[in-house]
Order: C-alpha cells, then structure tokens, then sequence
C-alpha cells in the first residue's frame, strides 16, 4: 500500500476544514440555531479534534519515515521497532527523509506542553481581571434579593446587565435599566444573565480564548471563536424566553440596545452580557432551516472523519503500551 493516498486523503481533509470550515459555519446557522447549546459543543469540538488529529498525525509519521539517527542507535532502533508495531498502517514501507524520526515524537509532546502553559497563563490572566472588576464594582453596587436570589445593582443610569462568573459578583443590572423595565422584562433579563452563570458560559469562553482564539489567522478557528458567543446568547435567550415569554426578552433587547462599551469599561474584558437587538428577529421570526441542512451534515462528517482518525491512531499506540510495548 503506498503513503501517497493517505497523505492526499488528510490533506484534503485538512483543507476543507481550514478554509472551507468557515462557509460551513456560516451556512449552518439556520440549523444551529435551533440548539444553540449543542452547536457550541459541536463547534468547539472541531478545532479541538484538529489539534488531536495534527498529534496523532505527527505520531503516525514517526512510524512511517526514517531519517537520520539522533538518539544512540541501540535506542533509536527499539523506539523505531515499538513505533512500526503500534502504528494503525504496519503493512506500509518506510519513506527515507532528513528529518530525524524523534521530532517527530516531539512535536505533539511539544504541543501539548505549550498549550498546557498557554491555558494556565490564560488562566491566571481572567482571574486577574475578573478579580479587579469584582473589586470596582464592589464599590457601587447594592445587593438586593429577587425571587430568592441575591442581585447586584450598580448605580449607573445607562441601561445594562451582565454577568460574571458567581464568585465574581454573578448578574450585575443598573439602576437605569432596574427603573426602566417592566416586572416580566426584568425577569426575561435575570433568567438570560442566570442562564450564563448556572450553565458555565463563561467557563466556555476560557476555552475559546485559550485554546481557539490564538489560531485565529487559521480562517476555521477565527470563524469559530466569532460564532460560540452568539450561539451563548441564543441559549441564554431560550432559557429567558421560556421563564418571561418572547415578547417580554424583545422588550428587554429593545430598552437595553448596544451597551458593550459601558460594560467592558466596568466589568473588563471577560463578562458575558445581554444587549445587542439584532437577535429580535431570530426571537420573532427564525429563518427556514432548510438552507442549513447540508452544511451541518458536512461539518458532522468532518468531526466524525476527525474522530476516527484520531481513535484510531491513539488506540494502537495506547494499545501497545498497555501491554508493556511487544514487539513482533
């Protein structure tokens, strides 16, 4: 069996994903609409899997090149042995390269090391600003209790509300926006900002930031990261429209408008907030889902040709380790 279909194959593969990825995204909006939760979960496992599969494909090289001897021979051919027995394709020939075989066993532990570092600073980076947004409004905000739980009310008259993680402060409203809304329209605003804390939204976006957002000059991970968001907001909507009804949560869009300013200026960068009117019409009136069929099909094939590629790689070696690497 010759390399040549394998590495056409995955980069094809890699190419639809890449830079046809976004048009998919985009189209399947209709369809992903309609389960805005499941949609995050499916979107951000795309550029997840991509990142396993570029490790298991790394791991698979390393079995199907030889190069140039790095390590003390002995070594290398016991590491090469193991490698042939635990690849998922033993029958395929070897190809000689210059490019000594360990980096590529470098290259997903390298990987993995990175991203392990860049998620802790991302990490420690939010709680930073959470914890000084936490601090700033501390400071003018009144604790009040509505329907059993405690809320936050900040004394500005501009109309907004979001929410932060729960240690953080949860749902924070003005009192512009508290005086100005009806008793169900509050209640469409407090079960969308609730919806957020209780259903971990903000943890979602620590994953996004840290994980998706750095490759965003890959067209598949810019449209990604730009999508989770909006799709956040249509959960929360859905959880406030079926507590206050539809009216009352375009009622609430409408007094609120586009805050986004206000709020990034008090809350940092990493609060989660309820304004923007543009979504009325997907509250009122969604579009046809028939328009978006096909592109969540193809993005489902995707995933899925993800998934068995990576399992299927991992599962060898895992495989082979298990039973104390043994070797033909």
């Amino acid at each position: 069996m010759s390399l040549l279909p394998i590495g056409v194959g995955a980069a094809a593969l890699f190419a639809l994903v890449a830079w046809i990825g976004p048009f998919l995204v985009r189209t399947a909006a209709p369809v992903l609409m309609r389960a805005p939760r499941l949609a995050v979960f499916g979107l951000l496992s795309v550029p997840l899997m991509w990142w396993a599969v570029v490790a298991a494909l790394s791991l698979m090289a390393a079995s199907l090149f030889k190069g140039p001897d790095v390590l003390p021979v002995p070594l290398a051919e016991v590491c090469q042995r193991c490698l042939i027995a635990a690849s998922p394709f033993p029958g395929l020939a070897q190809v000689d390269t210059l490019v000594p075989v360990v980096l590529f066993l470098l290259f997903p532990l390298m990987l993995s090391l990175v991203s392990a570092v860049w998620g802790l600073y991302q990490q420690a980076r939010r709680r930073k600003a959470n914890s000084a947004a936490a601090l700033r409004l501390r400071q003018d905000t009144a604790v009040a209790d509505i329907d059993g739980r405690s809320l936050s009310i900040i004394d500005r008259q501009a109309p907004f509300a979001f929410s932060l993680p729960q240690k953080y402060g949860g749902v924070i409203v003005s009192q512009g926006l508290w005086a100005s809304l009806e008793q169900n329209e509050l209640t469409a605003v407090l079960e969308h900002e609730r919806a957020h804390v209780d259903e971990g939204h903000h943890r979602i976006m620590a994953v996004v930031d840290t994980f998706v957002r750095p490759l965003s000059f890959i067209p598949l991970f810019a449209e990604v990261a730009a999508s989770i968001p909006h799709y956040l907001e249509i959960a929360a909507d859905d959880r406030a429209r079926k507590t206050a009804g539809t009216p009352a949560l375009a009622s609430a869009l409408l007094k609120i408008g586009q805050t986004s300013s206000v709020t990034d200026r008090l809350s940092g960068p990493y609060a989660l907030n309820i304004a923007g009117p543009d979504r009325i019409r997907q509250l009122v009136s969604p579009a046809s889902m028939t328009s978006g069929v096909l592109p969540v099909v193809a993005l489902a094939s995707v995933l899925a040709a993800f998934v068995t590629v990576f399992s299927s790689v991992f599962y060898s070696y895992a495989t082979v380790l298990v039973t104390g690497c043994v070797m033909p």
